[in-house]
């Protein structure tokens, strides 16, 4: 007779050091190496082998009954102790499939790998019922069904023999796991590498969500998801929550949950065991930002406003260049408006409005005033440290194109030491991005702090933009340090500055660019006139305004190009786009006149 080869157990409980061992090569414990044969009939006698089998007292297989409540229970086989290496045992006539269990002088149990399988043909006659609801019990009618070693649902889900709920040898009863679902049921004999046969298809219910409570609900709000077969859900996933806790009606009908205080708008997802999901969608009540105000040449000190909806529920500011956050509270906010105070070293950028940890939504990119115009090329808080790696490189690898950058060009780059004080040494370096190599003539190098804060400034020449462009853009590292801003100086074409009190009613204005004294024929359409400001009475009740006219006659430009720009704040930058047909008008009609009412004009530039 051949014997079924068999894995040492894996399933056995209490074990003793001195009478289990899970090595079969190791003859000091009590091992199973092999039974068989198999498949066999009930009555016959099968062989046993393994290791000190003279501590075995009994011999137990799982019993088939009418009902197995509360759990699977085992039926005694006679055997007979050959040596302590090997025994033979008579199948009883009630065995089903499933594990075989030695129980041990010392009250231990040992438990099979392999299943015992039997050998008569299994034929399946019914099935009922064939729509189920997981919980619910099946029935399989035939000859020989007790030979059933696994009953297979769709998609992998099986029940092995000695779970099942009725096992005799006409009729088997099932319990539908959880996971199950809708598709073909099949059986195999239990053998290792059994082959599967198919019984019919199966029918099983699964969540079906249908509507909500309140698709707009707030953060905390208990609301009810309504559908079909609902009892069956075990995860609720809201957009960025994952398994929030939830009460189900027993009938299936509704779901109770809270909506958690971090979700944002989407799709809650309820999945049941057997990995069905359905689903329902909510909006919250998330902010938004409509407008920043002002947004150029910002001053520290001054207030800016940013508008919206749902504003007072925005928690924490998160400033350009300033590592600290505003916490609520440390400024000024309602439902539609939030302002703050522009704090020492605020850098360009937009500002971050923090509502949760989920979500956060961004106002318009804020300018800072430099006397010297600037560029931000990049801004935050980033930890430098090259022995792990730490770099930035946001102007690297393709990201910033080093080809639009002139010779002379200045970049400014602002630190502070991540461990302030004269004995923590910190150093800045700059290399091109391909294999972090050198610029030419160890161009930046090695910049060792000579203070806990500061900004680093280099001149960039020709060859050093070449190299930039040839071999992978810059990377800027070194040590205990943490970059917060990056920033390039832009040439500009200033064409007056000073500081002229501008009065309409008096015939105040600025006529430099007018009646000949600039030559409007050098100047190509797109170009930008920035004229920079202050109003002479400040406040919001005190009006004012800029308006830009051709010399003769202070006339209108064509398409009242610049007629009248209402200051929205009492200092600041009014920028305008030059058209041809306005250059041609200059050149035709007596060049630019600046006027207007109540500011003083600090600056007039070409770009």
């Amino acid at each position: 007779m051949a014997l079924a080869a068999l894995a040492v157990t894996t399933g056995f409980t209490s074990c003793s050091e001195d009478d289990l061992d899970t090595n079969q090569y190791n003859k000091s414990g009590v091992n199973i190496l092999g039974f068989g044969p198999m498949p066999i009939t009930r009555g016959e006698t099968m062989r046993v082998t393994g290791t000190r089998l003279n501590s075995v007292k009994e011999v137990l297989f799982p019993e088939g009954n009418q009902k197995l409540s509360p759990s699977t229970t085992y039926i005694a086989g006679e055997f007979s102790l050959q040596n302590s290496e090997e025994m033979t045992v008579t199948i009883p006539d009630q065995c089903v499939p499933g594990k075989l269990r030695l129980v041990l002088n010392n009250g231990d149990t040992i438990v099979s790998k392999s299943n015992i399988t039997f050998a008569e043909e299994i034929k399946v006659t019914s099935l009922s019922p064939t729509s189920v609801h997981p919980g619910d019990v099946v029935t399989i009618k035939g000859e020989y069904v007790w030979n059933i070693g696994e009953v297979i649902f769709f998609d992998h889900v099986a029940v092995d023999a000695e779970s099942f709920v009725k096992n005799t040898r006409s009729e088997i009863q099932v319990r539908v796991p959880a996971e199950a679902k809708t598709g073909e049921l099949t059986y195999n004999d239990g053998s290792d590498g059994a082959e599967n046969f198919t019984i019919g298809n199966l029918n099983v219910d699964a969540p079906k969500a249908t509507a909500i409570s309140n698709a707009t609900p707030d953060f905390g709000e208990r609301v009810t998801i309504t559908g079909e077969n609902l009892d069956l859900v075990t995860t609720i996933d809201f957009p960025a929550v994952k398994e929030v806790a939830f009460t189900a009606t027993a009938d299936g009908k509704s779901i109770a949950v809270a909506v958690p205080s971090n979700t944002v708008s989407g799709t809650v997802t309820l999945t049941a065991a057997s990995g069905l999901t359905t689903s329902v969608d909510i909006t919250m009540p998330l902010a938004t930002v409509t407008a920043t105000a002002p947004t150029k040449d910002v001053k520290e000190g001054q207030t800016v406003t940013i508008k919206g909806t749902n504003l007072d529920r925005i928690t924490q500011l998160i400033l350009p260049a300033i590592k600290e956050p505003l916490e609520k509270g440390s400024f000024t906010q309602s439902a539609t408006e939030i302002s703050f105070v522009v704090p020492e070293k605020m850098g360009d950028g937009t500002v971050i409005l923090v509502q949760h940890e989920n979500y956060s939504i961004e106002s318009d990119k804020i300018s800072m005033y430099s006397e010297d115009p600037v560029e931000t090329l990049w801004s935050g808080n980033m930890d430098i440290d090259w022995n792990v790696g730490g770099c930035l490189q946001t102007m690297a690898y393709g990201a910033f194109d080093w080809s639009t950058v002139e010779a002379g060009t200045k970049l400014y780059i602002t630190y502070e030491k991540k461990t302030p004080g004269d004995s923590n040494w910190g150093c800045l370096s700059l290399r091109h991005g391909i294999e972090w190599g050198a610029l030419p003539g160890n161009f930046g190098w090695q910049y060792d702090f000579p203070d806990d804060g500061g900004v680093y400034t280099v001149t960039l020449t020709q060859d050093v933009l070449d190299d930039l462009i040839a071999n992978g853009g810059l990377i800027i590292t070194g040590f205990n340090f943490v970059i917060t801003k990056v920033a390039r100086s832009i040439p500009e074409n200033v064409i007056w500055k000073g500081s002229l009190d501008i009065d309409w009613n008096v015939g105040g204005c600025l006529q430099t660019m007018a009646y000949g004294a600039y030559d409007w024929s050098t100047v190509k359409a797109g170009t930008k006139l920035c004229l920079t400001y202050e109003k002479k009475t400040p406040g919001d009740s005190n009006w004012g305004c800029l308006s830009l006219r051709h010399g003769i006659e202070w006339g209108a430009l064509p398409g009242n190009l610049g007629w009248q720009y209402d200051f929205p704040s009492d200092e600041g930058l009014y920028e305008v786009q030059l058209t041809q047909d306005a250059i041609d008008d200059f050149i035709a009609n007596g060049g630019l006149i600046i006027t207007g009412f109540n500011f003083i004009l600090k600056k007039v530039v070409m770009k």
